[in-house]
């Protein structure tokens, strides 16, 4: 529903005006009025309409100067200029800072309903761009060197009814059906901000986050909708993409704890097992015993259903286990560099829950311990590499990992990196990036689609994910770069 503000210094004017058309039945709600141009300027800054309704010719100021103060001031307010058929000029002039178009008097409401179709299609025009470019400032700008002024005149064109000293929060979505995803935070101003596969960030002012956050607790969700994230809220812009981050880890609790709703009470934690939680399983490693790994496992479960470890522990788990499993990349040393889990959402297309993936690190464990035979795949190496080599180069653009490819060719996944390594001289994660990368640079250069797009057509489900790592590849952003070659 958007706001309007109706300007004009005769009352029964107004009184016609409002009972003309239905307003709520095309989307508009009236916020407040005014008699002439100065009260209606006080209005405007005070309700930050999306629509302003204005006479040309008032006492104090006029329609026309108004028009011209909002375009001035560039505040993101669409006008409507109502006009008799002897002042056809003003119309034209207002016309020239903006006004979406005129009205004549008396008024008819079949002309009224077009201009605010309209001014509804201009509206969504305007959402789309200012949440591309807010995207955009997100994904290419650290914590450090966020621009608040440039995020607080984002937000402001964002028209969802946010002002600077307003507390923002951010709500995270995973659902495959965008319209289900949207009806979590129906009913209020937001901004919609698609952040990956399936994944949508909606941000929402402190009042409208309790509106999504009671809607979201009641349980009555539809069944497409698979987590939620809430974040806390803050009054500082420069602080949107921390929020989005913590409302992102806690969207995974479906993964981690089963709970569909995950709220993030602070700023997250660090994602650094403690030693106590690691020494376990580097002992079970250690020994080759797949029981005792198992029990260490288990040890965990209660400490991800409670929430204390999250969606990041996981995946750090998951790709240091690995690592350390006989054959890996740091067997008995630090921490691997090249993960085999790419992001979370591969992680949780692979394995669902928490539960499998211990159940899948325990297969393959359980398969790392055993010496391979000398007549298995591994005998093979340089001709399963060329069928590997063939079949990546095939499907690098689709949500493909090391563990699904090492399984399709009948290949420990440690055994399959070290064989990239031998035969390529490069890791597996590096090559799958290489190519994913060098596809992504030839999209920036001949297409105008949005990063966030290409992200998504280069393999990436995570938008983040992909700017983090484009810029550490190509040691720029994606939007520098497209610069760059244009």
């Amino acid at each position: 529903m958007y706001s309007i503000v109706l300007v004009d210094d005769e009352q029964w004017i107004l009184e016609s005006l409002k009972g003309t058309v239905d307003w709520g039945a095309h989307g508009f709600a009236i916020a407040g009025e005014a008699s002439n141009g100065l009260e209606a300027w006080e209005r405007i800054q005070e309700l930050r309409p999306e629509l302003v309704f204005v006479d040309v010719r008032m006492p104090g100021m006029n329609g026309l100067q108004l028009i011209r103060r909002i375009y001035e001031a560039g505040l993101p307010v669409q006008c409507i200029v109502a006009s008799g058929y002897d002042e056809f000029e003003y119309a034209r002039q207002a016309m020239q800072y903006g006004a979406v178009g005129y009205c004549l008097k008396p008024f008819s409401e079949p002309e009224i309903v077009e201009l605010l179709e309209k001014v509804k299609a201009g509206i969504h025009r305007s959402q789309l761009l200012v949440e591309h470019e807010l995207l955009l400032c997100i994904q290419e700008q650290s914590r450090e060197t966020a621009q608040e002024a440039e995020l607080e005149q984002l937000l402001e064109q964002g028209l969802f009814g946010w002002k600077p000293g307003m507390s923002l929060g951010v709500v995270v979505v995973h659902a495959a059906d965008a319209e289900a995803a949207d009806l979590v935070t129906a009913g209020t101003s937001r901004l919609k901000l698609r952040i990956g596969s399936g994944k949508t960030a909606y941000v929402l002012h402190g009042e409208a986050l309790e509106t999504a956050k009671a809607r979201a607790a009641s349980g009555a969700l539809p069944e497409s909708v698979r987590g939620i994230g809430i974040s806390p809220v803050d009054p500082r812009a420069g602080r949107l993409r921390p929020l989005i981050e913590a409302a992102n880890i806690a969207s995974y609790r479906f993964f981690t704890s089963g709970v569909i709703v995950g709220l993030s009470v602070g700023a997250p934690q660090s994602d650094e097992l403690d030693a106590e939680t690691w020494r376990p399983l580097e002992e079970g490693i250690r020994n080759r015993d797949v029981a005792q790994l198992r029990q260490a496992f288990a040890r965990l479960e209660p400490h991800f259903a409670s929430g204390r470890y999250d969606i990041r522990h996981a995946y750090r788990l998951y790709n240091r286990v690995l690592a350390y499993l006989p054959g890996g990349e740091q067997s008995g040393g630090a921490d691997s560099a090249e993960p085999y889990c790419f992001d979370y959402d591969e992680l949780v297309r692979v394995y669902g829950c928490v539960t499998r993936m211990f159940e899948g690190l325990l297969a393959i464990a359980a398969d790392s311990f055993v010496p391979a035979a000398d007549t298995g795949p591994e005998s093979r190496g340089p001709e399963v590499l060329q069928q590997i080599v063939h079949y990546v180069n095939a499907h690098y653009r689709e949500p493909i990992s090391v563990n699904e490819i090492a399984k399709k060719f009948y290949m420990h996944p440690n055994y399959l990196s070290l064989l990239f390594k031998k035969e390529l001289h490069v890791n597996f994660t590096k090559y799958m990036v290489d190519l994913r990368m060098d596809y992504a640079c030839q999209l920036l250069r001949g297409t105008s689609a949005p990063v966030s797009e290409i992200a998504e057509r280069a393999g990436y489900s995570d938008y983040f994910y992909f700017a983090k790592l484009f810029k550490k590849h190509r040691g720029m952003t994606p939007t520098e770069y497209r610069a760059s070659e244009s």
